[in-house]
């Protein structure tokens, strides 16, 4: 009696799984990038990088923040949309920016 219990079980389960299926939810899309946009910022390389060319950067972009990355410097990997990074070379010369 008892196997035959689990039979009919394990036969009835994916049955009733089926029935009792709940659709999934959407995965929700990655937000635009807001804040940040360095397509207008080609005024930038081979400058000199000082206080007020970072200022002019950041507001032209719209970045919350600026991120210096010196040459050889570590930098973590995370991705902030409203982030400027501004990448120099040794003379302090500007060589990339890119918002993240």
């Amino acid at each position: 009696m008892t196997k035959l219990l689990l039979i009919a079980l394990l036969f009835g389960a994916p049955s009733f799984a089926e029935k009792t299926k709940t659709a999934r939810p959407q995965l929700a899309t990655p937000p635009a990038m807001e804040g940040c946009d360095a397509s207008d910022l080609k005024f930038l390389i081979g400058a000199t990088l000082d206080e007020a060319l970072t200022t002019r950067a950041r507001d032209a972009s719209g970045a919350t923040s600026v991120r210096v990355i010196q040459p050889g410097q570590m930098v973590s990997m995370d991705y902030v949309a409203e982030r400027l990074n501004i990448e120099v070379d040794a003379a302090g010369k500007v060589i990339s920016a890119r918002c993240g």
